[in-house]
């Protein structure tokens, strides 16, 4: 089963892609080659993240042919492309705020953060343990795979706005829900497996987190956070 599973990753990780670059067709590729209302921000962002899932699938078909060697060496541009990755992800959140204060109440303008900071965390942690356990294949290949199943959450809700018709108060749960549920499905046959709950548990509980979040944005709490996130980083 495991080795099966193993093989097949690769798959996902493609699909990752497709979904992604689906979703985000109509709101960056569609406005090629002026990108009208873009930066250099948006570019940054969409050539590290898709850098990140072209190295997933490498990985994922390295892995499957046994070029560990390759697998490794690639392995190691991803001490570079991750920070580059949460660096993207911070600087289109505060591209993000600094466009919405201009339209925005400053309550609402600090609760859409909730779309972008906790993913920073989130894919960090993620990426941590996954190299931190890369000498326990299976525990590796489950971070990892996370960190696909984290960065096609947002193409994944633009495609339900997109080609579903659905609208951005549903989409948004809807999009966390989905991930988070294909986590806790795998989470559940690991331990029917007798293996570890711990590393789907992990995207679980945070994925759960995020969603918390996103339906408490306009709280105390978060609302003080982010107001010191803007006060002390933007």
């Amino acid at each position: 089963m495991e080795k099966a599973l193993q093989n097949r990753v690769g798959y996902y990780f493609v699909f990752v892609l497709i979904i992604t670059t689906l979703g985000f067709y109509p709101t960056y590729l569609s406005k090629f080659p002026t990108f009208e209302g873009l930066t250099n921000v948006h570019h940054f962002h969409g050539f590290i993240a898709l850098v990140w899932i072209l190295m997933l699938i490498a990985q994922a078909f390295l892995i499957r042919y046994k070029k560990y060697a390759l697998h490794r060496l690639i392995g190691k541009a991803g001490y570079v492309v991750m920070p580059l990755l949460l660096i993207s992800l911070f600087l289109v959140a505060r591209a993000g705020y600094e466009r919405n204060s201009k339209t925005m109440t400053k309550p609402d303008a600090l609760a859409e953060l909730s779309n972008g900071i906790p993913d920073i965390l989130f894919m960090g942690i993620l990426f941590v343990l996954a190299m931190a356990y890369r000498h326990r294949p299976a525990w590796h290949m489950r971070f990892m795979t996370s960190t696909g199943l984290a960065i096609v959450g947002p193409g994944l809700g633009r495609f339900l706005i997109v080609f579903c018709g659905l609208p951005f108060t549903i989409a948004l749960p809807l999009m966390g829900l989905s991930t988070t549920g294909v986590a806790l499905v795998w989470m559940i046959l690991d331990i029917r497996q007798k293996k570890s709950a711990f590393p789907m548990g992990v995207f679980v509980a945070m994925g759960i987190g995020i969603v918390l979040i996103g339906a408490n944005n306009h709280s105390d709490w978060w609302q003080s956070f982010a107001s010191w996130i803007v006060a002390n980083l933007f």
